[in-house]
């Protein structure tokens, strides 16, 4: 069951969430957006914290770091099925801030499912971004990506059905660990796509489009792994900017599969 932060709860973990002013170096002609706002504008339409990040930074202000805070709605009636297990997926909105510069507001859109009984949370699907500089900002923007969440949900539901229904031999299920290993590592990376293609749970064993998908997904953003040669198992992707290029790329790939279908 999902669990809504406090703001307390929220500025122990990012504290740069509450910075009240930006940080020293700014220009006159930018304009902060506080996040505490935000998170405020968020409840307003329905929507709560449920986790909230902040970015390394040795060369920053931490009172001004770049921080991401993810919501869910409190109407827990938009929640979708999982095809694989009938579990229900959670439609989360992740907004990106900062007030030194180092980052723009960004509003990201996704789909979440609790993977297993110790809390892992996993985005399964990426519903689109918004970007904009913070300078002559218009706040209405965030009111109006939530508005289009809403309006994404039943074709998103659509494309997880027929997802499901859709059976991938060896070769398109290598191809699409391919699509993630370059997404994520680059064209030259030497890591065994294969590896992307391993199951941690019995929900994820299949050969549908997507399980499969599941799979890749959550290895290339988890790592773990440790192919042959390699000294290290794959690190974790924690870099807030390309965790949601990556999301992306994964979907855009798993769709254009089922549209060839």
């Amino acid at each position: 069951m999902v669990t809504f932060m406090d703001k307390s709860e929220i500025a122990k973990l990012a504290p740069s969430v509450f910075a009240t002013e930006p940080h020293p170096h700014m220009s006159d002609s930018y304009v902060m957006v506080r996040s505490e706002d935000l998170i405020d504008q968020m409840r307003d339409l329905g929507w709560g914290v449920v986790s909230a990040k902040q970015a390394r930074s040795y060369k920053r202000s931490p009172d001004n770091k770049k921080h991401m805070l993810e919501f869910e709605s409190y109407d827990r009636s938009i929640l979708l099925d999982d095809p694989r297990t009938g579990d229900k997926v959670h439609p989360r909105a992740l907004i990106t801030n900062s007030s030194d510069g180092s980052s723009r507001l960004t509003m990201a859109a996704g789909l979440f499912a609790l993977v297993c009984s110790n809390g892992l949370v996993v985005q399964t699907v990426d519903l689109g971004a918004f970007s904009t500089k913070h300078i002559g900002i218009n706040l209405d923007s965030v009111s109006e990506a939530i508005a289009n969440l809403g309006d994404k949900l039943p074709s998103i539901a659509q494309s997880m059905q027929g997802m499901s229904e859709v059976v991938l031999d060896d070769s398109q299920q290598l191809l699409l660990a391919d699509q993630a290993r370059e997404a994520r590592w680059g064209k030259d990376s030497t890591i065994d796509s294969r590896l992307l293609l391993g199951a941690s749970r019995t929900a994820d064993i299949g050969n549908d489009l997507w399980r499969v998908f599941n799979r890749v997904q959550e290895n290339t953003i988890r790592g773990g792994f440790k192919g042959e040669g390699q000294k290290r198992p794959a690190r974790e992707l924690t870099n807030l900017d390309a965790l949601n290029r990556v999301n992306l790329a994964l979907w855009n790939s798993a769709e254009a599969m089922l549209a060839a279908a």
